[in-house]
């Protein structure tokens, strides 16, 4: 009789009727029964009546102390009760009641790694679940995804190689594995992967857009703007759809036809659907805070070029004036996000909030002025500016305007946003001297400089050590013109991981051997750490930057090395970054602004005599430049924020 009683509670339980689940335990002449007091307990816990689910488990596991799946749900309860010690606590009396129980040390490890912050006892205790259960493919993902974390990719590679020989069918492995191998830059192998992902679910987007993302990577860059479209048109109104609509704006930044009109027409598509239509917030007040607070929103609060923008502020700061808080969105963290940790005002994580609760956040912090310093990158937060969760909102970064109505100001210089040049932007530019600025420059740090390699070769040897993204096929018909121009002179190219990603190799030797010039003049460079990055230029000449997308960091880690860079400049921000670093640093010769005057120019300055002082002199030199004066830097920022507080 009871048994078919609960066989009817199980099915109310299946269909998620837990009211008249309920009711029918609650009139049940015999519901003292073990199993109907776990299933009471579950139901109260749905119904959001947790502490009383909590008491008939108490009662239930004094009473039979072997009944395990009550623990489980009790062990659930406390965690979302946020009771992780009470938790952690009942899965550990489990384990030691079976050290073996593939289920509780799962949940201990999901435990420790979601709530407790501790990966390395996560991931031992998510190895312990999978020697007890090979056939989870929940268990398998957990270990993998963990070791990615912890950076051990080689394990993490064996594991993910592991699961689809386990589970072939499942395309959301191949989307771990394809995931995995972007973040060790292994395009190659990630394409094949999504590829094979997509046989197994045809236009999944999630899919889609990581094989945009390959594409984006090769600068294959038509064949990624399409498939960003393609998923765009599903009009899913998604995390995805919102993911693709980023995607196509940094491909199209990246693209020879970038224009602000079309960049416009894209924002404004993403902004109708994503952002803030209700514009509550319009006519937030300046908080005026005893001391002025500035919010920093930024997905690359991490080994990222955009340190070379905000480092010295945090460095510098006026204590007495101001309060740092930052709002990081990305769930990656290393040695550079613990330092902002420890140095900001206030540290708050956003990356799983939506902007509209985010904006919640930042407004609840009284924040004076918010700074946007993301741009379109990767995990950027742009639509946050929307909801205008200060009165003052700025965009700080090099590449390109906002188009967002909501953001006031853009703090940028006169390389980037030349005052003769009449771009249009949604934002009011305030120009500072520069807006790169690097560490201060030691020779301890930085490898020693060795003789121009011209000098014995009796040939120039040229290079672009930017990302293979950068390298379009303007970029290739500029350089084949140098390799032209120069007898016998070498390209070389290097980036991380350059050497396993055989299509960008094939795609620029294919080039080059079209244009008649020998593929072995094209010399590509494994990279093994930061330190052989930089000695790698004692190998090279004059570096040879990328357009329409110029450098930065890497145009300052050329100079550094005594390696001037040729850069040519365009009609729009992206292609005047590495001009902003050399004429910040006295090297305006090396930049040209027009590409008929681009060979003439660089004959003239790729002689010996040239290179070798440039050689020997270009290091001191940076560091008496203002794009080391950290101080004077901060100062200008300072006289920004005062400019804007003060309209």
């Amino acid at each position: 009789m009871i048994e078919e009683f609960i066989k009817k509670v199980i099915n109310l339980i299946k269909n998620k009727d837990y009211k008249n689940a309920l009711i029918e335990i609650e009139n049940y002449p015999n519901n003292k029964n073990s199993f109907l007091l776990y299933y009471l307990a579950f139901i109260k816990d749905k119904l959001d009546r947790k502490e009383e689910s909590l008491e008939i488990l108490n009662t239930l596991t004094k009473n039979n102390p072997n009944f395990i799946e009550a623990y489980h749900l009790s062990s659930n309860i406390n965690e979302d009760l946020r009771k992780y010690d009470v938790s952690k606590n009942i899965l550990e009396l489990l384990i030691e009641k079976n050290p073996n129980d593939w289920k509780a040390n799962y949940n201990l490890g999901r435990l420790y790694q979601l709530h407790l912050k501790n990966k390395e006892k996560a991931l031992k205790c998510y190895k312990k679940a999978l020697e007890n259960n090979q056939n989870n493919n929940d268990i398998w993902s957990a270990v993998g995804n963990l070791q990615k974390d912890l950076n051990h990719y080689e394990e993490a590679t064996n594991t993910f190689t592991n699961i689809i020989k386990k589970f072939p069918e499942n395309y959301k492995n191949f989307i771990q594995l394809a995931d995995m191998q972007l973040s060790t830059g292994l395009i190659d192998m990630a394409e094949e992967s999504l590829i094979k992902a997509m046989e197994l679910s045809k236009d999944n987007e999630k899919i889609m857009n990581l094989l945009g993302s390959c594409y984006l990577r090769q600068s294959r860059l038509d064949e990624a703007e399409d498939i960003f479209k393609k998923i765009i048109s599903f009009n899913l109104k998604n995390k995805e759809e919102e993911l693709s609509y980023r995607n196509l704006l940094i491909t199209k930044v990246y693209k020879n036809d970038y224009d602000q009109t079309s960049l416009s027409q894209v924002i404004n598509e993403y902004i109708n659907k994503f952002g803030n239509l209700e514009k509550k917030n319009t006519k937030i007040k300046f908080q005026n805070n005893e001391k002025i607070r500035i919010g920093f929103v930024s997905a690359d609060f991490r080994t990222h070029s955009i340190n070379n923008i905000i480092h010295s502020l945090f460095i510098n700061k006026d204590k007495k004036k101001f309060e740092f808080y930052c709002y990081y969105s990305n769930n990656f963290e290393d040695n550079v996000t613990n330092w902002y940790k420890k140095i900001s005002d206030s540290w708050k994580n956003i990356y799983s909030l939506s902007d509209k609760k985010a904006s919640d956040l930042i407004i609840s912090d009284n924040i004076d002025i918010l700074i946007f310093l993301g741009g379109y990158t990767e995990k950027n937060r742009f639509s946050l500016a929307t909801y205008r969760s200060a009165s003052k909102q700025i965009s700080l970064h090099p590449i390109t305007s906002s188009n967002i109505k909501e953001l006031d100001y853009w703090i940028t210089d006169s390389y980037l946003n030349p005052p003769d040049i009449k771009e249009k932007t949604s934002e009011k530019l305030i120009r500072i001297e520069s807006l790169f600025n690097f560490s201060k420059v030691e020779n301890k740090l930085l490898p020693r400089i060795k003789e121009p390699p011209m000098k014995k070769n009796n040939f120039i040897s040229f290079s672009s050590f930017n990302n293979p993204a950068k390298i379009s096929l303007e970029s290739l018909n500029l350089w084949q013109k140098v390799l032209n121009n120069f007898k016998d002179s070498k390209l070389y190219l290097k980036y991380f991981n350059f050497l396993n990603n055989q299509k960008i190799q094939n795609r620029i030797c294919d080039f080059f051997e079209k244009k008649k010039i020998n593929h072995k003049r094209i010399i590509f460079i494994k990279q093994d750490n930061e330190e052989h990055f930089l000695e790698c230029y004692n190998n090279i000449d004059i570096a040879l930057d990328t357009f329409p997308y110029s450098g930065a960091t890497t145009t300052y880690g050329a100079i550094c090395m005594g390696v001037p860079v040729f850069t040519l400049t365009g009609k729009n921000y992206i292609s005047r970054q590495s001009a902003s670093v050399l004429a910040s640093v006295g090297l305006s010769e090396w930049i040209v602004k027009d590409k008929n005057k681009y060979i003439q120019t660089l004959k003239k300055l790729a002689n010996l005599k040239i290179i070798s002082k440039l050689r020997y002199n270009l290091r001191e030199q940076i560091k008496n430049s203002h794009i080391c004066n950290d101080i004077n830097f901060y100062k200008n920022f300072e006289s920004s924020i005062e400019q804007i507080i003060n309209e």
